[in-house]
């Protein structure tokens, strides 16, 4: 009977001896082969961008790719995740800060698709460019009703493989945007009500996009009248949904969708950089001495609660580059303004602001 109590237990120490080196010998080809730094990188991710990262909506995102990150907000504060391997180029840079201090939110002429559900931002991928890759997307947040107390964020993805044509990525992305931002939000100090998952991501209109002036039902839906139309010549619209965004657009175009007048509204950032240029253009002595002047411009602005700041409205009269002979008619100025007035009106009560006035 001790003979069998003693096989027993050397069985039992040699199995012992075996778990521990099999478990030794597998730790030492996991951490070789590079599964421990992978392991690494997927645990940094979660506490990456100082925790605010929404690394969950990341793995999704970028589906198998592993991922480096930075674990906290850089000196301009921004944050990054890229690729750990050298077999693509993904990556994802988030920019954050107060609307008060970032100036750099440049309106590039794109229609970008706004988010809706909630959230005051915008979408940007134009469907025919050559890097669908590529994608971007921005969120204004409200700290409080004070003019200007807000928090801006953006983020810049590059998938590396697939492409932003997919709506589920469109849709990702936004939720790596929306929830990073609620995040830093909260750490930070921002009382900010939040919106609704996004679903179903519009992305940047085109000038092909156009449609008949009739059909307008978003940003250009009743500006003019049929009879004021057909005088401006206005046959087609170019528009993006009513819902609020940092850059609202509005083209009223000719018949084969030549760009005529342009309506446009900014907020936060975005205004503070159209202001600027606005005060450029009027340098002029002609613009100054007549605002109807070719070089002149319209403009109205108006105070808003939290991130919005003081918003600028304008409308511009656009030359056709492609055809001189079919750009805008002989100006009717009145009409211009009342018509920036209805544009303007409907945005700032979307976005809770004041009535606008002149600049």
């Amino acid at each position: 009977m001790s003979d069998v109590r003693f096989r027993h237990k050397r069985w039992v120490r040699r199995t012992a001896v075996w778990t521990v080196t099999a478990a030794v010998l597998a730790g030492g080809v996991f951490w070789v082969s590079g599964g421990y730094a992978a392991w690494r990188d997927d645990r940094a991710l979660d506490s990456a961008c100082e925790g605010d990262l929404a690394a969950g909506a990341v793995r999704e995102l970028f589906d198998d790719i592993h991922l480096t990150s930075s674990a906290r907000w850089g000196d301009r504060r921004h944050c990054t995740v890229g690729a750990s391997d050298d077999d693509t180029d993904a990556g994802l840079v988030l920019w954050s800060g107060r609307t008060d201090r970032m100036t750099n939110l440049e309106d590039f002429g794109g229609f970008d698709a706004p988010l809706g559900h909630g959230w005051t931002g915008s979408f940007r991928f134009a469907p025919d460019s050559d890097d669908p890759d590529r994608a971007g997307a921005v969120v204004m947040l409200s700290c409080g009703k004070e003019s200007g107390y807000g928090q801006l964020m953006t983020a810049e993805a590059d998938l590396g493989r697939g492409g932003f044509d997919d709506p589920v990525a469109r849709e990702r992305l936004v939720a790596v945007l929306t929830e990073t931002a609620s995040a830093y939000a909260r750490r930070t100090g921002c009382a900010a009500p939040v919106g609704e998952r996004v679903k179903d991501v519009g992305v940047s209109t085109a000038r092909t996009d156009h449609k008949p002036v009739a059909a307008a039902t978003g940003s250009c839906a009743g500006l003019l009248d049929g009879k004021t139309a057909t005088g401006w010549g206005v046959r087609t619209v170019q528009e993006i949904s009513t819902d609020p965004a940092p850059v609202e657009n509005c083209v009223l175009g000719g018949p084969r969708g030549a760009s005529l007048y342009e309506f446009a509204a900014h907020y936060g950032p975005a205004a503070v950089w159209e202001r600027r240029r606005l005060d450029e253009r009027r340098d002029g002595d002609t613009a100054r001495a007549n605002p109807d002047a070719p070089n002149g411009a319209y403009a109205l602005t108006a105070r808003c609660p939290g991130a919005g700041g003081t918003a600028l409205y304008q409308v511009k009269t656009l030359l056709d580059e492609d055809d001189p002979k079919r750009a805008a008619p002989v100006v009717d100025h009145q009409g211009l303004r009342a018509a920036l007035q209805r544009f303007a009106e409907r945005s700032a009560k979307t976005h809770g602001c004041e009535t606008p006035r002149a600049v």
